[in-house]
């Protein structure tokens, strides 16, 4: 994909991130690079825009963007609405790295009935999560495929926190 395909998809997806509308984004890019349109925008002006958002985001300092050449987890890479195989695998993996008060057999699927399939009209989700870890001491990655792409996203900003405030082998002091 050609350089500035990539400053570009960057640029508007941070400018969505910091919650500049269409209705002032041509005021901001004047204010930028001195032009109103991205289509008079050079390959600098794309860098400069980018590096200028991923600052304010608090992502880096340096004057120059930083664009990954793949995106995160494969998510790209496999079709569809629910969980990809790379969400599974790094929701097991986060989910080892919690201490769970019920347990680590346990805990990960209570949470998740609880906070991601909870309501009436996620009931065959819920009980095929149910049914798929009964009986099981230590469930495997697939078991996550019940939940969204949009529900495994915020699973795993959620256990990334957890990790942070309840990490394994940590006495939690109660």
């Amino acid at each position: 994909m050609p350089e500035i395909a990539k400053l570009r998809r960057a640029y508007f997806a941070l400018l969505k991130q910091h919650g500049i509308g269409p209705e002032l984004r041509h005021d901001f890019q004047a204010a930028l690079t001195g032009k109103r349109s991205t289509r008079d925008w050079s390959e600098g002006d794309w860098d400069g825009a980018v590096a200028r958002l991923q600052r304010d985001a608090g992502q880096h300092d340096d004057l120059h963007a930083h664009i990954c050449n793949e995106r995160p987890h494969g998510v790209a890479r496999q079709g569809g609405s629910w969980a990809t195989d790379e969400q599974c695998y790094l929701i097991e993996q986060l989910c080892d790295g919690v201490a769970w008060h019920v347990g680590r057999e346990r805990g990960p699927v209570a949470y998740v009935l609880k906070h991601y399939l909870a309501g009436d009209e996620k009931a065959l989700r819920r009980g095929r999560l149910e049914r798929e870890v009964d009986g099981s001491s230590y469930p495997s990655p697939g078991v996550w495929r019940v939940l969204t792409r949009a529900e495994a996203s915020g699973l795993i900003t959620a256990l990334l926190t957890m990790t942070k405030h309840y990490p394994v082998g940590v006495a939690d002091g109660r």
